[in-house]
């Protein structure tokens, strides 16, 4: 018998394809993606699409609930 989480825990895909943002190369040195031609970071691009979560959660580290 398997322990209750190995049972019931959601399995998540592994994603097959991650395309790397077009006109940009990554730098493993800075960590982070650069433009080709103007040498900027990925960040400071006008389409930029921040990283986030479903809920658009902001994590404070406080445990908030109930207040």
């Amino acid at each position: 018998m398997k322990h209750i989480l190995l049972n019931r825990a959601f399995k998540y895909r592994k994603r097959k394809d991650i395309n790397p943002p077009k006109d940009y190369v990554y730098n493993s040195i800075l960590g982070a993606w650069f433009n080709i031609t103007s040498k900027l970071p990925l960040i400071f691009a006008d389409d930029f699409k921040a990283q986030g979560t479903k809920k658009l959660d902001v994590e404070t580290g406080e445990d908030n609930k109930g207040q």
